[in-house]
């Protein structure tokens, strides 16, 4: 089977990395991959197993139809028998080629869709597009529950296939060595932080949780992987509430597990999510977690027993969650082995992968 995966960029990180898993184990099961990506930023092509063709254009409205036209030409080459779109903002562009072309697409949901604020007609246009797909694959209940309320889409179009996580690989990528700042050697409790630093991953209220904290508290130091236009404004927040010796902005890691194994906890007070990705990856690490349970993705993989959920943007619970890890050591193992064995029984990649190209194959026999 020859499969054309198309991408916008290669530079966010989680669905790259999924992007890869996919289009690496159809390489090694003897399809065909080809991959596209609409801007030439491409900080996490190493991920692929296979070259990628950059379009050097722009992923915006403005370049629609000259991203069309330049897919469709590529098409020629590629006698391509099924087209992937592995995120939202590629997905109408390959299905629109998809139209064109009439070459099946299988386009993936990567989060949680609300169209409360778009106007009747943007709904329809979407909604006549999203039906045109061979098949839609959403990572959660909650993004396929949406996509059928907001787009009319029949259930029975929505295949849930979650993302999943390369233990092996992790765990390879976790040992390597790396830096660590001084700092962060002393006996202290560590939590991680990893995401762009924008308002919807939520750092704010983790750094509100810590300076809540009483005072012999002063052990506890927070690592942040990861970088964004709102660095500064934490920067100044963390001097604010006069926690700055305990917060190191350590920046944007390629390799970002070594962090994650060195620390004590892992946590992700997110406004709101795709699939989180790297909460699973923690998971994967054997790192107790603590998310907020924002749409969509983290209470449909914790529950009471493997991780701990907050309410969105509520740092006095998140201190307390925090807490309970750092009084009761004990509680930390437990939390930690039933994590990784939620990965391993729920979100094995191998399993979800085989499942996707079962998928692609009925596509292609249709």
């Amino acid at each position: 089977m020859n499969i054309l995966m198309i991408l916008p960029y290669l530079k966010a990180g989680g669905t790259e990395r999924q992007a890869s898993y996919i289009s690496n184990y159809l390489s090694n099961n003897g399809h065909q991959t080809d991959i596209i990506s609409i801007e030439n930023e491409p900080a996490f092509e190493y991920l692929f197993d296979n070259s990628v063709t950059y379009l050097n254009s722009k992923n915006s409205f403005i370049y629609l139809i000259k991203n069309i036209f330049l897919i469709i030409n590529k098409i020629k080459s590629y006698e391509t028998d099924v087209i992937i779109s592995r995120a939202w903002n590629s997905n109408f562009i390959s299905i629109i080629v998809s139209i064109i072309t009439r070459k099946p697409v299988v386009v993936f949901l990567s989060g949680s869709i609300d169209l409360s604020g778009s106007s009747s007609v943007k709904r329809f246009i979407q909604s006549c597009l999203i039906n045109k797909a061979a098949k839609i694959i959403s990572v959660s209940e909650k993004s396929k529950k949406n996509c059928m309320k907001w787009l009319n889409v029949p259930e029975e179009k929505i295949k849930i296939i979650y993302n999943g996580v390369d233990t092996d690989l992790l765990n390879k990528l976790a040992n390597e060595p790396v830096d660590i700042p001084e700092e962060l050697n002393q006996d202290s409790f560590k939590i991680v932080f990893v995401g762009r630093l924008i308002h919807r991953k939520g750092l704010d209220v983790l750094l509100n949780a810590i300076a809540k904290m009483n005072g012999n508290r002063n052990n506890v130091t927070l690592s942040i992987i990861g970088s964004g236009p709102e660095q500064e404004k934490y920067q100044q927040q963390a001097d604010t509430l006069n926690i700055r010796n305990k917060v190191f902005f350590l920046g944007e890691k390629s390799n970002p597990f070594p962090y994650i194994k060195y620390g004590d906890i892992f946590v992700m007070p997110s406004r709101s999510e795709g699939f989180p990705n790297v909460l699973l990856e923690a998971m994967a690490l054997k790192k107790p977690v603590i998310s907020s349970d924002c749409e969509s993705g983290p209470n449909e993989i914790l529950n009471d027993k493997n991780g701990i959920l907050f309410p969105v943007g509520d740092s006095a619970l998140l201190k307390q969650a925090i807490e309970e890890f750092l009084d009761y050591p004990n509680l930390k193992k437990e939390y930690a082995e039933k994590a990784y064995q939620t990965v391993i029984s729920k979100f094995n990649l191998n399993h979800q992968l085989k499942v996707l190209e079962d998928e692609l194959k009925n596509i292609n026999q249709v």
